[in-house]
């Protein structure tokens, strides 16, 4: 029995991170570097750290690509991936949290093996029965890079590796070999590159499917399975809870992605472009559940924008007339939150002030009302929920956009949803803040402060769009 690069979530809603290096259609523009993306539902993807670097290589060249992480038995976060120079080593940290990395080292795997060329796309495996992990990863040995097979190594530690064994060898060229468990088989998604080095192959580069009984194999491919043509870079997902399997791949050529999805690993469906999103430029993910506090603490590290925790009964201004800069430049994701606590619900009371009438986003109570507002270069969406009373005290509120898809949230719940036509709010110049207007704002209005009767805490800008899992687990640990 061994255990898939899947692991469950810890309690709580599903939740899910994506690593990757990034880089333009045909390697362009390349950042190669680890970055990082979360997801709720496994499909709509939003870039952690605004889709800047994580974490940057320091061995050999600082090249990182083909990132893979999954956590291991001892309860760490395990990281291999591909370095340059090309040779017989790959890359190797690990991490407790995924935000700090540490041990960073070559791992030699193909070592003993002569003339290897490279040492790609390196992924691993944890064996329950062995104790151990089981890495595989694709390597030419020869005169170039013509003749990559699969190779695989046993470690128990990461630091003693037992010598390299061919691991996938279908008779032609392949790299990118994927694992994963299902109903006690194991599934290969695993790129056919024979037209590479072979100009007598008539279809292009793909991924293919092989099967075995044991993790260690043999692998036999299955007939009839394919990825669209110019694809790469196979890697699946479980949803939690669910029986359905997602299988992400990678148009190198084109700068996008692909997906399918299954539930037995025998029929396929591929997903319409418009069922997912990935970040812009990523490359070769690895993707793997999380637990709700491993999330946390990653969009407390690498999505906040700003945060204001002191108590105040006063407008605070946070931004004065700009032509750019912070709550001046445009965004498509973004996502405001804030506890209040009232002393009335009448009249108009303004929350959260960015922007002005033509561009900027807003929250305020007006007659017993929770109201959002979001202009983009004068159109305008508007979302309101009735407050009802309570006994509690400190009230939540939050407000997100996502590329047109405008949401408000109320003590942890959705309260309203709109999809607008515009997907971008554009620049800003007027001056912004919380607890008060100060300027023209994005319900159009403009005369007065019309400040809020009460205390405001906890004010967070993001640079996501909030998802209602994240809301109602903040408003859990509030």
């Amino acid at each position: 029995m061994s255990q898939s690069h899947q692991q469950e979530t810890a309690g709580g809603a599903p939740a899910y991170v994506m690593g990757y290096f990034r880089s333009g259609p045909n390697q362009t523009h390349t950042d190669e570097k680890l970055h990082y993306a979360y997801s709720r539902d496994g499909l709509h993807w939003f870039e952690l750290n605004e889709n800047r670097p994580v974490f940057a290589s320091s061995l050999g060249e600082g090249i990182l690509r083909d990132p893979f992480i999954a956590k291991g038995a001892d309860g760490n976060w395990h990281m291999v991936f591909t370095i340059r120079p090309r040779g017989e080593d790959i890359g190797y940290c690990r991490s407790s949290d995924l935000i700090t990395w540490e041990d960073e080292r070559k791992l030699p795997v193909m070592e003993g093996k002569d003339n290897t060329r490279n040492s790609w796309a390196p992924e691993f495996t944890y064996d329950r029965q062995r104790n151990q992990y089981l890495i595989y990863w694709a390597s030419s040995c020869g005169p170039d890079l013509g003749s990559s097979k699969h190779y695989s190594a046993w470690t128990s530690d990461w630091q003693t590796l037992t010598a390299p064994d061919l691991f996938f060898d279908p008779g032609y060229q392949t790299i990118d070999a994927s694992l994963a468990e299902h109903e006690g088989k194991y599934y290969m998604g695993v790129k056919d590159e024979s037209v590479v080095y072979d100009p007598n192959v008539k279809h292009p580069c793909r991924n293919v499917l092989a099967v075995a009984d044991r993790l260690e194999g043999p692998y036999t491919l299955v007939p009839g399975f394919r990825t669209p043509d110019y694809t790469e870079g196979p890697e699946f997902l479980k949803l939690e809870g669910t029986n359905r399997w997602l299988l992400f791949y990678d148009y190198w050529s084109y700068g996008k992605f692909g997906m399918m999805e299954t539930t037995d690993f025998q029929e396929w469906r591929e997903l319409d472009s418009s069922e997912f999103r990935i970040p812009y430029h990523a490359r070769h993910n690895t993707v793997f559940p999380v637990s709700e506090t491993e999330l946390a603490r990653l969009l407390d590290t690498y999505a906040v924008l700003a945060r204001y925790g002191t108590p105040t009964n006063a407008p605070v201004r946070l931004a004065a007339e700009e032509p750019a800069g912070f709550l001046h430049d445009g965004f498509n994701l973004r996502t405001v939150v804030m506890q209040f606590c009232p002393n009335r619900l009448t009249g108009t009371q303004l929350l959260y002030d960015e922007g002005d009438r033509k561009n900027g986003m807003a929250l305020r109570i007006r007659d017993g009302l929770l109201e959002a507002a979001v202009v983009s270069d004068g159109e305008r969406v508007t979302l309101k929920t009735r407050i009802e009373a309570t006994d509690v005290k400190w009230r939540h509120a939050a407000l997100s956009f996502a590329e047109g898809v405008v949401s408000l949230y109320l003590d942890g719940k959705l309260a309203d949803s709109v999809r607008a036509e515009f997907g971008l709010v554009g620049l800003h110049t007027g001056a912004g803040g919380y607890g008060g207007r100060f300027g023209s704002d994005a319900f159009g209005d403009a005369a007065g402060t019309d400040a809020f009767d009460g205390v405001i805490r906890q004010v967070k800008l993001y640079s996501v769009p909030l998802q209602e899992a994240d809301i109602a687990m903040m408003t859990r640990g509030k």
